[in-house]
């Protein structure tokens, strides 16, 4: 846990990257509703009346897509500065992970992915943000699927006990990661992609560390990449943060 010292400056950090966000998403917004505009405009001349209309169209268009990527990025940075507070409630490993895949069936068969999933036998109670958590998970089973490249997809997902916690493995036989890059990939804004913002994996790694879990990975060239979450059971969470949580919490629906 960081000292006051410390966490006092990264909530200054956090203020201050709000107020500079604040600044940068108002013209931000300005741009993107007068591309709306201009591109409304320009679709409604007559054929003809325009000799570069086309050209004009494209340009709009461009200007929308980029404006709506540098919001989206803003947004995602705005994330990672200033943290929600976890709403945490008591829920099963298992199930969360199960709802997440269902959100990505239909995306996984259209793309022709073969999910196979595997669960542990007994349920696994967490004390955890219910929809952070989805959200690093849906972040990693995006990035497994971005990596497939071969004629067969596989991504597996298994939740399991090892050394005494909960964890989640998401394992897919995609591209592997460089070794030069594996050192650097939970760095902030560190992407190899071409319109990667390089604040998703950072911010998964916050929300697991937020939960008090911790996250690795295992990768190889050709063969694919394991990414392993480890999170704390019920009485292991209330054990780290003492003082932390109140003597009850809403239980799982359904338990």
């Amino acid at each position: 846990m960081p000292d006051t010292k410390t966490g006092k400056k990264i909530a200054d950090l956090g203020a201050v990257a709000a107020g500079l966000a604040h600044e940068i998403r108002n013209p931000l917004n300005s741009l993107f509703i007068n591309s709306q505009l201009l591109e409304e405009m320009l679709s409604e001349l007559p054929e003809g009346v325009a000799p570069q209309k086309e050209e004009m169209l494209t340009l709009a268009r461009a200007n929308l897509k980029v404006t709506r990527r540098l919001n989206e990025s803003l947004s995602a940075f705005l994330r990672f500065a200033r943290p929600p507070a976890m709403d945490l409630a008591l829920v099963d490993l298992n199930r969360v992970v199960a709802e997440t895949l269902r959100f990505l069936d239909v995306d996984f068969s259209y793309h022709g992915i073969d999910l196979r999933a595997r669960y542990h036998a007994s349920s696994l109670p967490l004390l955890a943000d219910e929809k952070q958590l989805k959200q690093a998970l849906l972040n990693l089973l995006l990035n497994a699927e971005e990596a497939l490249d071969k004629e067969e997809k596989v991504i597996r997902v298994t939740t399991g006990v090892r050394d005494g916690r909960p964890f989640v493995r998401i394992q897919d036989n995609g591209r592997g990661i460089p070794r030069a890059d594996r050192r650097h990939i939970f760095r902030l804004f560190y992407t190899t992609r071409r319109e990667g913002s390089g604040l998703g994996l950072p911010i998964v790694r916050q929300i697991i560390h937020q939960h008090g879990g911790t996250i690795s990975l295992r990768s190889r060239e050709g063969a694919g990449t394991t990414v392993t979450v480890a999170l704390p059971f019920e009485a292991q969470f209330r054990a780290m943060f003492p003082g932390r949580l109140p003597l009850a919490l809403p239980a799982e629906a359904g338990r």
